[in-house]
């Protein structure tokens, strides 16, 4: 089971991270690089609102619903305040970036409110993921990942010339769609009434939802807003290049994160996580992620000149330390599954706050000290090295789990 569901999840993974390269690869030929850094810097701002806003309920949903009374409702409900909360978060962190950089002022309205909806359908998205993977439904979580790449990618280029207000609408209204259809479908999937439930409060889904909020937002923090740093400090331009490496990079991030996920619903359906699955998991990604960086780092110039032309190719040593910085965070991602099966929020909370607050340090302390762009993503191999140690100290620390009725 978790090998089946593990591989599409995987597919969905791979769907949705090609096409978003090819997404980001067509519009930094067909726009400009400032209409480019606007929009990038804008959709990792959105991604930190929603981590902001969607308060880890997506993981909590995973560990919960299966065992709850009511299933319907207890999605719906963490929709609702996972939607609210991701809404205003977008609002206030877009209006206060563009209005400090003074960037798009003329289209400073329409990128606001398109950031507000990105926050929101982003968090509905990845909350009804978690229904769809709990629901051992991983062949659907391909067939939207396609259908969101596609359509973004015939939008692009549909409105090409429209600046970067469009090229982040290209982005946001194919999400919102596909959002809105799959609402509907997902509710099916589980019953309206559970009969061998049991009523789930929504304090147990909170206590282990805050670890993973707190987390997932620590280790999400750099991603997220360092392209936004570097607009307010060094302007549009160099976003550019930093972002496509950060994307390319992202793509070999989602393999860890895809055969995290399925382990996660495996074990939350057995209630535990034993330590042969897990060790067959770890010597599976070495086999997968340790060629591919390798192949990655060889070819990275290559790479960059193929998503942006020969200005990108001249930036390959960012793509190559970001590839390097993948290693230890899919050990992370691992580590996240056992304190997740173990309800141990504590745990995450302090390998996440690592991972986020190490790597920002070490992002702000070299843009001070003048490093060039190029080695700025050095901090995320740095803060990830660190983060996984602290997550094999804290997994030898191992607390007896709270029995459950």
């Amino acid at each position: 089971m978790v090998r089946e569901q593990g591989g599409w999840v995987l597919t969905s993974a791979i769907a949705n991270s090609s096409l978003g390269f090819i997404f980001w690869a067509f519009a930094a030929r067909l726009f400009s690089s400032d209409a480019f850094g606007i929009a990038a810097a804008l959709v990792s701002l959105s991604s930190l609102a929603t981590s902001i806003g969607i308060l880890g309920l997506d993981n909590g949903l995973v560990r919960f619903i299966a065992r709850a009374d009511r299933p319907r409702a207890l999605m719906r409900k963490l929709l609702l305040i996972g939607g609210s909360l991701s809404a205003v978060t977008g609002l206030v962190l877009s209006f206060s970036v563009l209005a400090i950089s003074n960037a798009a002022a003329q289209q400073w309205s329409v990128l606001v409110l398109l950031a507000v909806v990105l926050t929101t359908a982003q968090t509905w998205f990845q909350i009804t993921d978690s229904g769809i993977l709990a629901a051992r439904r991983g062949q659907f979580l391909a067939t939207r990942a396609i259908a969101f790449g596609v359509v973004k990618i015939v939008v692009l280029v549909a409105i090409v010339g429209a600046g970067a207000s469009g090229l982040f609408a290209a982005y946001v209204l194919p999400l919102l769609a596909v959002v809105l259809v799959s609402l509907f479908f997902v509710d099916r999937l589980w019953p309206e009434r559970n009969d061998v439930g049991a009523p789930v409060r929504f304090r147990e889904v909170a206590h282990l939802s805050v670890g993973n909020w707190i987390s997932g937002l620590a280790y999400s923090m750099p991603s997220r807003v360092g392209p936004s740093i570097m607009l307010i400090f060094l302007g549009p331009s160099p976003v550019s290049y930093f972002f496509i490496a950060l994307q390319v990079a992202e793509v070999l991030n989602y393999i860890p994160e895809a055969l995290s996920k399925s382990l996660f619903a495996h074990a939350s359906i057995q209630n535990r996580l034993g330590a042969a699955l897990t060790s067959s998991m770890r010597r599976l990604l070495g086999v997968i992620m340790l060629p591919l960086v390798a192949l990655g780092i060889v070819l990275a110039s290559v790479g960059m000149t193929i998503v942006g032309g020969t200005q990108y190719g001249t930036h390959g040593l960012a793509l190559q330390l970001f590839l390097v910085a993948t290693l230890p965070k899919a050990g992370i991602q691992l580590y996240k599954a056992q304190f997740n099966v173990d309800r141990r929020p504590v745990a995450l909370i302090v390998m996440g706050s690592t991972l986020g607050l190490a790597t920002i340090v070490f992002f702000v302390l070299f843009l001070v000290r003048g490093v060039p762009a190029d080695w700025l993503p050095l901090a995320w191999a740095l803060g990830g090295a660190l983060a996984l140690g602290v997550g094999w100290l804290l997994s030898r620390w191992k607390k007896p789990a709270k029995e459950e009725p």
